[in-house]
């Protein structure tokens, strides 16, 4: 298959219109102290709160003033540090506030739904765009990948009309300069060689009968369609047929608790101090992407729901705990996030609806003939057989 190309027109034009993708907002770094008012007397927290507020004003230090005072159990340990923040991710009220303050200045009381706050403001970063050359490998990379996707779609869509039987996968591969590759026996819930974890593959495989081919199979790695060559029933081995695949998943399984604990520790260094020098102290390599959305391929990790969800629900400057992936425990940190804005979800509705419908449809049909296949019962009519043999 041609290596897709990209001009740098293309670069140009993608940064042009994706200009937002590469540009930071205004930020600031701000650190607070919280007396919440819920369940209790508004006046009496509002005067508990003046007087911790006039400590603040005096010159005592703030964040052991968070430490003793606040009632922010997520950020007081952290002398109330809320890290870097652009708008719209804390209540109007405070980011108003904040965004109005000069470095090292302290707020009067700021009242918001969870209470009152006295607010410092530590740091303010202006608004940055980064440069097309700054940029440009990056966006060279995104165009080849997708370039890339879209080739794959369109040959596995053409060649999908070729593939009748399994004997059409080696002249079809063949054809184009493609492999036919041997998985092994696997049970449902392992990595097939060639492809690692495909659940959708997996599932298909087994709903299918022997000798028959697949439709078109999406993957993490791209499209795939199937033979069924054989199927070994289910039975208890041997130790000594097991013995070293034995051995290998007890020393993976205790790596991964390894690693977990390391990671475990990591996330909560990371929590409350700094990302990079916890992952340092860690021994653990970090590796940065830009702006993505869910699905897409992470480095060393591929495409992960799990992970999609835990950083997803992340504010900016937040990290996960250890998450265990198929090929590492991983730590994942919002270094910046964008919502998506409503005019862009509207663009793209249409699209993404088709594309789930699409998948639930093929998750759907294969569990559904899984399930029938389980529970069909077979009879042979002899006496038919026999008049059609013309025995």
């Amino acid at each position: 298959m041609a290596k897709a190309i990209v001009t740098p027109q293309e670069v140009a034009a993608q940064y042009q219109s994706n200009q937002q993708t590469y540009s930071t907002p205004e930020q600031v770094r701000a650190s607070h102290i919280l007396l919440k008012t819920d369940g209790k007397d508004d006046a009496t927290v509002k005067k508990a709160a003046e007087a911790v507020l006039a400590e603040a004003k005096a010159g005592k230090d703030f964040a052991a003033l968070a430490k003793k005072y606040s009632e922010d159990d997520t950020n007081k340990d952290k002398g109330g540090d809320l890290d870097f923040f652009g708008r719209n991710i804390m209540a109007k009220e405070f980011e108003d506030a904040a965004f109005s303050m000069k470095p090292g200045e302290i707020s009067g009381l700021v009242k918001t739904q969870f209470g009152y706050h006295i607010i410092k403001m530590v740091e303010k970063k202006p608004p940055t765009t980064r440069t097309l050359d700054q940029v440009r490998p990056q966006i060279e990379q995104q165009l080849k990948q997708t370039k890339a996707q879209n080739e794959a779609a369109q040959i596995a869509t053409q060649i999908g009309t070729e593939i009748k039987t399994p004997d059409d996968l080696e002249r079809v591969a063949k054809a184009r300069g493609l492999t036919v590759g041997d998985s092994g026996l696997f049970s449902r819930e392992e990595p097939l060689a060639g492809l690692g974890f495909a659940p959708s593959v997996a599932s298909e495989a087994f709903s299918m009968q022997q000798g028959k081919v697949s439709g078109q199979l999406r993957t993490n790695n791209g499209f795939a369609f199937i033979a069924l060559t054989e199927i070994k029933p289910p039975y208890v081995p041997k130790l000594e047929e097991v013995k070293d695949k034995v051995r290998e998943d007890v020393v993976k399984q205790k790596a991964v608790e390894l690693a977990k604990t390391k990671a475990a520790a990591m996330a909560e260094a990371a929590s409350k101090g700094n990302f990079a020098a916890a992952a340092k102290t860690a021994g653990a390599d970090v590796k940065s992407t830009d702006f993505i959305g869910r699905g897409t391929a992470l480095p060393d990790v591929g495409v992960n729901g799990a992970v999609d969800d835990a950083v997803f629900a992340l504010k900016t400057g937040q990290n996960t705990g250890a998450i265990a992936t198929d090929n590492a425990v991983i730590v994942a940190y919002v270094k910046d996030r964008q919502d998506i804005k409503p005019e862009a979800f509207a663009n793209e509705r249409d699209a993404l609806r088709d594309e789930l419908i699409q998948q639930r449809r093929q998750e759907f049909f294969a569990s559904y003939m899984g399930k029938a296949k389980e529970k069909m019962k077979i009879e042979y009519n002899q006496e038919t057989i026999r008049t059609l043999l013309g025995t």
